[in-house]
């Protein structure tokens, strides 16, 4: 009788393939242990991003030894990319990853037996292709809900009829079935300029989620009802494209593998916090506010009078040839404003970048009232476990729509002019 090691061995494995950045690695992972509860093998393919998103060593370490059923493969480093037409860093990981396609292709064609599946997120759309060629069945996993899936199953059909550059449609409304209507000064950055690099990557993935073999969405449906409807409906898709099957299996919220750097210090100060009594920001492992920016949150912060956890990272080099380089860590006592730290050290805690969202979401969640984060990554799995508002800043990186069903949720702060409005939109969500 064969064992079951040896039968184990012979399994095919489903292949993860999430686009460099941490919050992706870490959604990605959170599908690999569900898979891997179900008895699946798991391998997640890693790349080198072509710009700073974070170490992410001794957090593979921890998951693999906390979850043997997930391995991790890296594929091999790439030429340096050439120039690439963008002014966005979605642009560049697009480019990446179409660059990683080689690499990919073989390690695919070597595993033996073949992977059951290739599950992929939004910006690994072109190995779908890759896929396609080898057999094996290409899905999506969708970690922004089902709104925002709605969007993108929409936008070749709002691109056709031109309607797709949003920075000449100013304060229109977008109109998308299945979720309501939205500022086009709301869509993503990259939308904003229809010749850049970064807005062919968004339509040609958008294009790819009606070719796939099934979308797996981080949502339920109790949770937005409006928006799973009518992409099941097949609402969303431009007329004679396929709507792909959408599984929704969400919330999916990260567990915790390590504390990491700082996190320590960071939980020993919220513990004696009252219930539901902070605002934390982070803004996700690329995100960055301008100095400027910067000081206009510290302002905000103190004006509120609420008692907050702030994760600080740098702003970004003036120089654009640097844009997506590591900055140092920031000197808090020289970027954030004359005797803040001082004036607000006894309801708030300001920490540089080493302690990251990702190392913390496990843990904070019954102290915390409101969470500030990055458009781009905002996930509403994040705050499904407890009852708290959410407010998103525009910043380098940011990439997402606001969030206007709920009062107070999805709280978009800037003002035409870019200024933040930090104070107001935190009373608005008590």
């Amino acid at each position: 009788m064969e064992g079951a090691g040896a039968a184990a061995a012979r399994r095919r494995s489903v292949v993860l393939y999430p686009s460099p950045g941490m919050g992706h690695l870490v959604s990605m992972i959170e599908l690999g242990k569900i898979l891997g509860a179900r008895g699946l093998p798991v391998t997640i393919v890693v790349i080198d991003p072509p710009y700073d998103a974070g170490g992410t060593g001794p957090f593979l370490a921890a998951v693999s030894a906390a979850n043997p059923s997930i391995s991790f493969h890296r594929l091999p480093k790439v030429e340096p990319l050439g120039p690439v037409r963008t002014k966005h860093h979605e642009g560049l990981t697009f480019e990446a990853i179409r660059a990683a396609n080689p690499r990919l292709r073989e390690f695919l064609a070597a595993a033996s037996p073949a992977p059951a599946a290739l599950v992929v997120d939004f910006f690994c759309s072109v190995a779908l292709g890759v896929a396609r060629d080898l057999g094996v069945p290409g899905y999506f996993f969708f970690t922004s809900g089902a709104e925002v899936l709605a969007f993108f199953l929409h936008l070749p059909a709002l691109h056709a009829r031109g309607a797709a550059d949003f920075r000449d449609m100013g304060e229109e409304p977008v109109r998308v079935p299945g979720i309501p209507p939205f500022p086009a000064t709301h869509a993503i950055l990259p939308l904003m300029e229809c010749d850049d690099a970064a807005y062919e990557g968004f339509l040609n993935s958008s294009a790819e989620l009606s070719r796939c073999d099934g979308v797996i969405v981080n949502t339920f449906r109790l949770l937005e009802p409006r928006a799973v409807e009518a992409v099941v409906a097949r609402r969303c898709t431009p007329p004679g494209l396929p709507t792909a099957p959408v599984h929704c299996i969400g919330p999916l919220i990260k567990s915790q593998e390590v504390l990491g750097k700082g996190g320590e210090e960071c939980l020993a100060w919220l513990d004696p916090q009252p219930e539901a009594s902070v605002v934390f920001l982070c803004f996700g492992s690329i995100g960055r506010f301008s100095a400027e920016q910067i000081g206009e949150v510290a302002v905000g912060l103190e004006a509120s009078w609420q008692r907050f956890l702030w994760v600080v990272r740098a702003p970004p080099s003036d120089d654009p040839t640097k844009k997506y380089d590591k900055p140092p860590e920031p000197y808090l006592g020289a970027l954030l404003p004359e005797g803040f730290l001082a004036r607000t050290k006894d309801r708030g805690l300001g920490r540089r970048s080493g302690t990251s969202r990702w190392l913390l979401s496990g843990n904070i969640k019954g102290r915390v009232r409101d969470w500030m984060l990055h458009r781009h990554r905002r996930r509403r799995g994040d705050t499904v476990g407890g009852p708290v508002g959410t407010v998103l800043p525009p910043l380098v990186a940011a990439a997402g729509v606001r969030d206007p069903r709920l009062p107070g949720s999805g709280r978009v702060l800037s003002n035409p002019d870019g200024s933040i409005e930090l104070a107001a939109s935190l009373k608005l969500l008590e």
